[in-house]
């Protein structure tokens, strides 16, 4: 996981993060071939995660489950007071499943495998082509990914102060990076972001976004 607060000035404050648990949800809900409502509709995840559903969990009561751990997982990273994952409050401060809960027993079933995944989806296929194979895999394209956003989103912070002619209000905006198939975006708060990696690696669309993200926030 990482999260780097991009800015943070008297008036905002931004961070762009991944976060295992939003990653360990997503493979889940893949791996078990869950259905979700509507407003909770994001593509598969990229790779594509085989369907594996091991007898020891139970799919039926994970489905039952997942949207209300979804939602509140989402509202935890919304109201998370310090950004810093290293922090008590985030470590153990995160929504607890009830022991011994069919979610709970998918989590420790699936967590390893869902790490294992994502650190290799967040390497080779976004590598940029100067990048070098060995290391970390995800790390390179992830962190050029966050100075590149942080850069850009002060820059239309400031464009937007001169087009309204006044410092931006105060307000706050946690960008979340997924793997997830696709140039997709979803804003499931209004200080709360959704981005894939595709995204974030598209310059323009990522800037399209953020511009009408930050325009409705300024």
């Amino acid at each position: 996981m990482g999260n780097v607060r991009l800015e943070n000035t008297t008036s905002w404050r931004a961070g762009w993060s991944s976060e295992t648990e939003i990653d360990v949800a997503l493979y889940i809900r893949d791996a078990l071939a869950l259905s979700v409502s509507e407003g909770q509709v994001l593509p598969p995840v990229e790779p594509q995660v085989p369907v594996h559903i091991p007898p020891e969990i139970d799919r039926a009561a994970v489905q039952a489950q997942w949207a209300d751990w979804w939602t509140d997982l989402l509202a935890f990273l919304r109201n998370r007071e310090d950004p810093d994952p290293r922090s008590p409050r985030s470590r153990y401060g995160r929504p607890a499943l009830a022991q011994g809960s069919a979610t709970r027993q998918a989590v420790e079933f699936f967590a390893a495998a869902a790490s294992s995944h994502f650190a290799n989806a967040r390497g080779p296929a976004l590598r940029g082509a100067g990048e070098p194979a060995g290391g970390t895999p995800w790390a390179p394209g992830f962190y050029r990914r966050q100075i590149v956003a942080g850069e850009r989103l002060g820059q239309l912070v400031r464009e937007a102060e001169v087009r309204q002619g006044r410092r931006a209000y105060p307000f706050r905006l946690n960008v979340i990076e997924i793997s997830v198939a696709g140039s997709i975006w979803l804003r499931t708060a209004e200080d709360q972001l959704l981005v894939s990696s595709r995204l974030a690696e598209d310059g323009p669309g990522l800037e399209a976004v953020l511009r009408e993200v930050i325009g409705e926030l300024v």
